[in-house]
Protein backbone atom coordinates (compact mmCIF):
# COMPACT_ATOMS: atom_id res chain seq x y z
CA UNK A 1 0.00 0.00 0.00
CA UNK A 2 0.96 3.67 -0.93
CA UNK A 3 1.57 6.05 2.02
CA UNK A 4 -0.03 9.18 1.28
CA UNK A 5 2.27 12.31 2.19
CA UNK A 6 0.99 15.32 4.23
CA UNK A 7 0.88 17.83 1.60
CA UNK A 8 0.08 20.23 4.46
CA UNK A 9 3.40 20.69 5.43
CA UNK A 10 5.32 19.85 2.52
CA UNK A 11 8.59 22.34 1.84
CA UNK A 12 7.84 24.50 -0.76
CA UNK A 13 11.07 26.35 -0.63
CA UNK A 14 12.39 23.07 -1.15
CA UNK A 15 10.16 21.76 -3.79
CA UNK A 16 10.80 25.64 -5.40
CA UNK A 17 14.84 25.10 -5.68
CA UNK A 18 14.55 21.68 -6.79
CA UNK A 19 12.22 22.51 -9.33
CA UNK A 20 14.08 25.95 -10.58
CA UNK A 21 17.54 23.50 -10.75
CA UNK A 22 15.69 21.15 -12.99
CA UNK A 23 13.92 23.72 -15.21
CA UNK A 24 17.80 25.26 -15.63
CA UNK A 25 19.71 22.33 -16.48
CA UNK A 26 17.36 21.45 -18.59
CA UNK A 27 17.10 24.37 -20.89
CA UNK A 28 21.11 24.57 -20.90
CA UNK A 29 21.48 20.37 -21.90
CA UNK A 30 18.45 21.36 -24.52
CA UNK A 31 20.35 24.64 -25.84
CA UNK A 32 24.23 22.80 -26.21
CA UNK A 33 23.03 19.31 -27.32
CA UNK A 34 19.65 18.32 -28.15
CA UNK A 35 15.81 19.54 -26.90
CA UNK A 36 14.85 15.98 -26.80
CA UNK A 37 17.80 15.90 -24.33
CA UNK A 38 16.77 18.36 -22.14
CA UNK A 39 13.11 16.74 -22.11
CA UNK A 40 14.21 13.37 -20.92
CA UNK A 41 16.69 15.19 -18.06
CA UNK A 42 13.79 16.73 -17.29
CA UNK A 43 11.56 14.18 -16.92
CA UNK A 44 14.19 11.83 -15.51
CA UNK A 45 14.89 14.26 -12.78
CA UNK A 46 10.82 14.55 -11.62
CA UNK A 47 10.90 10.47 -11.99
CA UNK A 48 13.97 10.17 -9.55
CA UNK A 49 12.87 13.26 -7.21
CA UNK A 50 9.28 11.52 -6.36
CA UNK A 51 10.63 7.80 -6.24
CA UNK A 52 13.02 9.04 -3.96
CA UNK A 53 10.33 10.86 -1.89
CA UNK A 54 10.92 8.03 0.58
CA UNK A 55 14.07 9.83 2.03
CA UNK A 56 11.84 12.35 2.52
CA UNK A 57 8.52 10.76 4.06
CA UNK A 58 9.37 11.57 7.78
CA UNK A 59 10.40 14.84 7.78
CA UNK A 60 6.96 15.65 5.30
CA UNK A 61 4.96 13.82 8.07
CA UNK A 62 5.86 15.44 11.06
CA UNK A 63 7.26 19.23 10.34
CA UNK A 64 9.27 19.48 13.89
CA UNK A 65 12.40 17.41 12.35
Amino acid sequence: MINSVNFNHLPIKDLFFSGLIILIMSTIIANIYDPLLGIIYAFGNVLALTFLSWLYKETWSDPSK
